[in-house]
């Protein structure tokens, strides 16, 4: 009996207030580790919808003036086109459709037509019928993808091509996702704004430049973030996003 007391009297251990010690350390340590983590997460997902936005805007816009800067095209002696079964002025159908969130426009992209097997030096390089012919103008918007249409349908920018076998527009391709705003300014040549939307024939003959602003977010939206930026386009109106100018090669020629 006496040497097990002694035993238990030798033996060796943590006290309670060293365990309370090591548990408040280590938690704190824990802690440290689980902010940092969480920062470096927060961190990376703010980076990573940055570059979604960016990637959207990026694409929306280079297609969008990819086409539009085409607006009008056609041969230089054609002052008319055939747009409908109706002979027009190139100016007057250029856009034939223009109003804040919808632009639409045509070219002459030089199908060919009846310029393939015409028997004529159309080009008048001296040789007749050559392959080169065939993407000269025949003088319409009546052929595949020679009027395209841009429009925001809900969150979605959708572009719609020319059909000649329809005839009319075809499905609908969505260009991005999770557009917030997208806005057309109309520029006549001195500057000033065609501002009664949707233009009439007459001020769509009138357009110089248009003024595009689009705006996108990301897929998810992320609640800790709260922007209270205010964003106006290029004439001050409150739109909400950045702008391109895009001038109109083929106007007014």
């Amino acid at each position: 009996m006496t040497m097990k007391r002694k035993f238990l009297n030798n033996s060796s251990g943590f006290t309670l207030v060293e365990l309370m010690v090591t548990v408040f350390l280590t938690a704190i340590a824990v802690i440290a580790i689980y902010r940092g983590y969480t920062s470096f997460s927060q961190s990376a997902d703010a980076q990573q919808q940055v570059i979604e936005m960016q990637q959207n805007l990026r694409i929306g816009m280079y297609t969008l003036v990819r086409d539009m800067i085409r607006a009008g095209m056609t041969e230089e002696d054609q002052n008319t086109v055939l747009v409908d079964a109706t002979r027009k002025d190139v100016k007057s159908v250029t856009f034939m459709t223009a109003d804040a969130s919808t632009a639409e426009f045509g070219m002459d992209l030089g199908s060919g037509g009846a310029f393939a097997t015409d028997t004529l030096d159309n080009d008048a390089d001296g040789t007749i019928n050559e392959e080169d012919e065939i993407r000269i103008g025949n003088d319409d918007f009546n052929d595949d993808g020679e009027r395209i249409r841009y429009t925001l349908n809900g969150l979605n920018l959708e572009r719609r091509v020319w059909d000649s076998s329809i005839p009319g527009y075809g499905a609908a391709q969505t260009i991005i996702t999770n557009v917030s705003a997208l806005d057309f300014t109309y520029v006549k040549e001195d500057d000033t704004v065609l501002s009664t939307l949707p233009l009439s024939e007459a001020d769509r003959i009138l357009i110089d430049t248009v003024e595009i602003t689009m705006v996108v977010r990301t897929t998810n939206e992320d609640y800790r973030i709260t922007n209270n930026e205010s964003y106006n386009n290029l004439r001050g109106a409150l739109v909400l996003g950045p702008q391109m100018r895009l001038k109109i090669r083929n106007a007014n020629l």
